[in-house]
């Protein structure tokens, strides 16, 4: 466990303040009790070693495993100082890695019957070593929980919003009219119409509120578009991208 000197000479403050306190209250307490003087001994010693023994399992300021990366799904959208954290309105963590990034993509689907097409899109930013969340939110169904969410995405560190539904497709349209976020829309296919009623209702947005879309069940595409956009200011995403299409033209 590395630390600098800065934090040595913290937790040794804070071991020295509190030892204090606690030893000048076993003091006055022993002697307000009449206590025998070994007695008040071990219970100094007690006393010190439960407060230092936390302070060295501290983790160092800022250390994280090296190389761990968020990849989570169904996590609490407004969670971002307990990720872990599940509430009634949202649906349980389906998985989740040790966190050291705060997700940059994140995937919203208005059914868990996209989650099947969708999981393309989760294991292509996996591929590409980007960071992200999912949730299942309907516009229909869940309008007060797609508005919370959408709203505190730019806040939170997001920089790039994919959003999946099918038939009355508005999901990426409600989305984009709560965020500055760039929108990633994928169209789902349907029984009724192939998906094309899908697509229609994602890439007919009025002047002011755009939406990307991509192909109907395009949700691999939306993930390499998402990568892109965030290469634009990160190089190592830039090059993720430049990877694979040099992948591509073998």
């Amino acid at each position: 466990m590395k630390r600098s000197v800065g934090e040595w000479a913290g937790l040794a403050a804070t071991f020295v303040v509190a030892g204090a306190i606690i030893v000048f209250g076993v003091l006055i307490t022993g002697s307000l009790l009449q206590l025998p003087l070994f007695v008040l001994v071990l219970a100094c010693v007690a006393a010190l070693a439960a407060i230092g023994y936390p302070l060295l399992r501290l983790s160092p300021t800022g250390a994280a495993p090296s190389g761990s990366t968020l990849y989570s799904r169904d996590i609490h959208p407004m969670a971002s100082a307990a990720p872990s954290s599940t509430q009634s309105a949202t649906p349980a963590v389906a998985r989740r890695t040790e966190m050291s990034t705060s997700p940059l993509v994140a995937i919203v689907m208005g059914s868990e019957s996209d989650r099947a097409v969708m999981d393309e899109c989760e294991k292509t930013l996996e591929a590409m070593g980007v960071p992200f969340e999912t949730v299942v939110a309907s516009a229909h169904r869940q309008p007060a929980k797609v508005h919370e969410w959408a709203a505190g995405l730019a806040d939170r560190g997001v920089k790039v919003v994919i959003a999946a539904a099918g038939k009355a497709a508005h999901l990426g349209g409600v989305v984009a009219a709560y965020t500055p976020l760039p929108v990633i829309a994928v169209p789902m296919k349907t029984s009724d119409l192939g998906g094309l009623d899908s697509l229609l209702s994602m890439v007919q947005m009025p002047s002011g509120v755009p939406v990307a879309c991509v192909a109907i069940n395009g949700a691999k595409n939306a993930a390499i578009l998402a990568t892109q956009i965030l290469g634009t200011s990160m190089p190592e995403y830039r090059e993720a991208i430049e990877r694979m299409k040099a992948d591509l033209a073998k």
